[in-house]
């Protein structure tokens, strides 16, 4: 999954892309937009709640087998460390504007 920020909003690409999980941030008002869906907790990380993902996949999390594949992608990244205790999953900044 590819979380796409920028000064008009946040999308969710790639959303059958259970093997990464990342954020590109295309302009300058990119990491504003990002907040509106998760919180910053350092520089190259956003905290966006799992269920935010799903939601942001749209008509996809309802194909058959989705939901298996995303929770198993949430259970791996539980395993790393990068799920909070209220289920908020870290996701790394990839790119920024100009970078």
């Amino acid at each position: 999954m590819l979380v796409r920020a920028s000064s008009a909003g946040v999308s969710l690409d790639a959303p059958r892309d259970f093997t990464t999980l990342s954020l590109i941030l295309e302009d300058p008002g990119a990491e504003s937009s990002a907040a509106r869906v998760g919180r910053w907790i350092d520089r190259d990380h956003l905290v966006v709640p799992a269920e935010t993902l799903a939601t942001m996949a749209g008509p996809v999390a309802s194909e058959t087998g989705w939901r298996a594949g995303f929770d198993q992608m949430i259970a791996y990244a539980t395993a790393k460390g990068w799920v909070d205790g209220a289920g908020g999953i870290r996701i790394h900044v990839e790119s920024r504007p100009g970078g």
